[in-house]
């Protein structure tokens, strides 16, 4: 049998299609905020905003509730995902566990060689100017992509699938906390450990500073929901007696 021709091989890299665009779209419309925890998600309303089918956007929808962004309800349709402590806590010591197993695995067998090492530098450096801009969106891009820019060269896809999710739900907690308004300077040096790890091709120590790292930030964040959760009704009852 002859030998196929390598010009011949097929592509795999498909194009984006409609329902990957207009996920692209409402994901980054609820991690900006324009939709908030627990807001309804209308399917008409939103086909003719991003002029698709009402089919497009509910599979659209179907494929942010699978990265835990929206909840489909039977009757009530789909919802922005609501944010409590308890599910913060286990989404931070989830990604502490795979993020970890992520970078072990990518140092242990040699993955991560001078591209993908140049690659997480340039994260690194983006994290520092997103930082230096006050810009917290930019910051949180900037924050999950030196994570992703570290996970992915271990190949792992299931083990990346899952991440994708968890980490589209961290940004979402983020903005919501304005985790970054009080030290986004010491967010920079909380992932310096982690990059020097790295650099000198420690699995193990890499795999402790990424654990460590993820589970001091999602405590902090913790602390910050709980705080707000605790400031509600004072506002609520300052806003009460204005009205009275």
């Amino acid at each position: 049998m002859p030998e196929a021709k390598s010009g011949n091989a097929p592509s795999f890299d498909s194009p984006p299609t409609l329902v990957s665009a207009v996920v692209a779209h409402l994901r980054d419309a609820i991690l900006r905020g324009v939709y908030p925890p627990g807001a309804a998600l209308h399917e008409i309303p939103l086909a003719r905003q991003v002029s698709a089918s009402r089919t497009t956007v509910r599979d659209a929808l179907r494929t942010l509730s699978e990265i835990g962004l929206v909840t489909i309800h039977a009757r009530r349709g789909a919802v922005v995902a609501s944010m409590s402590p308890q599910r913060a806590r286990e989404i931070f010591t989830l990604r502490a566990v795979l993020e970890a197993f992520a970078v072990r695995i990518a140092l242990t067998e040699g993955k991560i060689r001078s591209r993908e090492l140049a690659e997480i530098e340039a994260a690194f450096g983006q994290l520092q100017r997103s930082m230096e801009s006050g810009d917290t969106y930019a910051m949180i891009e900037a924050d999950m992509g030196f994570h992703w820019a570290v996970c992915r060269p271990c190949g792992h896809e299931i083990l990346l699938d899952q991440l994708r999710g968890l980490q589209a739900q961290t940004r979402q907690f983020i903005f919501f906390t304005k985790f970054y308004a009080s030290d986004a300077e010491g967010e920079v040096e909380a992932h310096m450990p982690i990059l020097m790890a790295i650099r000198d091709s420690a699995s193990e120590r890499a795999a402790a500073a990424m654990r460590d790292h993820i589970n001091s930030a999602g405590e902090r964040l913790l602390v910050s929901m709980l705080e707000q959760t605790a400031e509600e009704p004072a506002r609520s009852e300052t806003t009460k007696t204005r009205e009275v």
